[in-house]
């Protein structure tokens, strides 16, 4: 299994491809594992779909988080 736990593009550069390039790299590099995570939110999920990534069935993220930009 491999996970990602974060991929970040400046917003100034969004809609410019970079991201899609990196994950297309992340998918040539690991294409050979059965199994590749992710955390999305808000607007990412709409990427993260738009670059092949689906809904893990019916589960559920889960945390403990102490932060406050959420």
């Amino acid at each position: 299994m491999l996970y990602y736990p974060h991929l970040l593009v400046h917003p100034e550069y969004h809609g410019k491809g970079i991201g899609q390039m990196i994950v297309n790299k992340f998918q040539e590099n690991y294409k050979n594992f059965h199994m590749q995570m992710l955390t999305a939110d808000g607007k990412a999920i709409d990427f993260y779909r738009k670059v092949g990534f689906e809904k893990a069935g019916e589960t559920m993220p889960m945390w403990v988080y102490k932060g406050d930009e959420h």
